[in-house]
């Protein structure tokens, strides 16, 4: 009696064995390609992402680097008109001292 409950034991492992190899190793199968079809796909995307992200950095950089540069143009031109302006003021201080100088000298002779 011993004996025949572990024959019918051996059958029923076996017939657990023999579903597993039928029908869920081929799906585990199937599901391990998904999986790996999943992640090529992932960093497929990841990739154009990364490429995508780091082009709109470079424009963006650019822009930036426009922007400061226009900045410092507006800057130095305003410098230049602020330092033109200074020298013609200079110019005509000097113009009008020397002319009161030489109207001081005319009136003290």
């Amino acid at each position: 009696m011993f004996l025949g409950n572990n024959s019918g034991m051996a059958d029923v492992v076996q017939s657990v064995r023999q579903l597993l190899q039928d029908f869920i190793a081929p799906e585990l199968r199937e599901l391990k390609s998904d999986v790996k079809r999943l992640e090529t796909q992932f960093s497929s995307d990841v990739k154009r992402l990364e490429s995508k992200i780091s082009s709109d950095v470079k424009l963006l950089e650019s822009k930036v680097d426009d922007g400061f540069a226009e900045l410092r143009s507006l800057i130095e031109n305003r410098n230049l008109r602020a330092e033109l302006e200074t020298t013609r003021d200079i110019a005509d201080l000097r113009e009008r001292v020397t002319r009161l100088e030489v109207e001081r000298g005319n009136q003290r002779q």
